[in-house]
């Protein structure tokens, strides 16, 4: 009989758009699959914090739902939203995309004017309503957060000590938030280099490795110079993404390039895009976990 695979989950970052991760659970929960460990980026570290905790989609969705739906949250990336040509056509709603407008001006201001835009408790404060004092150690299943130390290039995998301090790093934006700086490391989000952390996903042990790869945000309206070097950055790095996802086992890709990734309203949206690229792709995938198991594939 041959030694059961390993199952592990490579949870991508994707903003809003991540929310589709919780789609995919849903669909692996259905089929009666469940990680033996979850790694994480951005986004993806913290469905998969919440899901590392309470291996149960529905609490994974219900507890989100309360985080993104905080007002102070929401009211920070509505602005990067654009608002459709019916919406713009109603008066009040021409005076709120003026005011989205000043907003997105103001901060891109205070994006080449100051090392970040937001003070840390804006993102630490609600990961710590969202899960508590918790440490690593004390989650049901094995989970790593991966982030960038932008000092070195290197990835940093948290798998020890405070939980949000791991999830924080991985999630802090940079301009945005504030880096984590502790070892001589400045430690911030892993969203650039480490998109999808099937490497890390390996390195704590999976041997069977389900990758879910989250649409990078793809804008090919070039109105400054700076969007074209932007644009330029995000193909090099789709193009290192795809050579880290074929390391993977399973690739699941929810079609949801169609949600803003700062819309955190299409979060329903993205998570039934989640569960029907997920649906997709199971019986390939129940088929090669069979076949590692030794077992004959169903007919």
């Amino acid at each position: 009989m041959a030694d059961a695979p390993v199952i592990g989950l490579a949870l991508g970052s994707g903003g809003a758009r991540g929310l589709a991760h919780v789609g995919v659970l849903d669909a692996l929960a259905e089929a009666g699959l469940r990680a033996d460990l979850v790694v994480g980026t951005s986004m993806g570290s913290i469905v998969g914090g919440l899901y590392a905790q309470e291996p149960d989609p529905a609490s994974v969705w219900r507890r989100l739902g309360s985080y993104v739906g905080n007002e102070d949250f929401a009211s920070y990336w509505a602005p990067f939203v654009p608002r459709n040509e019916l919406e713009a056509r109603d008066p009040q709603n021409r005076l709120a995309s003026i005011h989205d407008f000043m907003q997105r001006k103001l901060i891109a201001v205070k994006t080449v004017t100051r090392p970040w835009i937001q003070e840390e408790g804006r993102l630490r404060g609600p990961l710590e309503e969202l899960f508590g004092d918790v440490a690593f150690a004390d989650l049901e299943i094995p989970f790593a957060a991966v982030a960038l130390d932008l000092i070195s290039g290197e990835s940093v995998v948290f798998r020890e000590g405070p939980l949000v301090d791991g999830i924080y790093a991985s999630s802090a934006i940079p301009a945005v938030f504030p880096p984590l700086e502790r070892d001589g490391m400045v430690i911030c989000d892993g969203g650039g280099p480490f998109r999808v952390p099937v490497e890390a996903c390996r390195d704590l042990g999976a041997t069977f490795v389900v990758a879910v790869d989250i649409p990078a945000f793809e804008d090919t309206h070039f109105a400054t110079g700076l969007d074209m070097v932007l644009r330029s950055n995000v193909i090099a790095r789709q193009r290192l993404n795809r050579f880290v996802c074929a390391m993977a086992d399973i690739v699941i890709r929810p079609d949801v390039t169609q949600f803003h990734w700062a819309d955190f309203q299409a979060g329903e949206a993205c998570r039934a895009r989640g569960y029907l690229a997920a649906r997709a792709v199971l019986p390939a995938l129940v088929e090669e976990l069979d076949r590692r198991r030794g077992r004959r594939p169903k007919r």
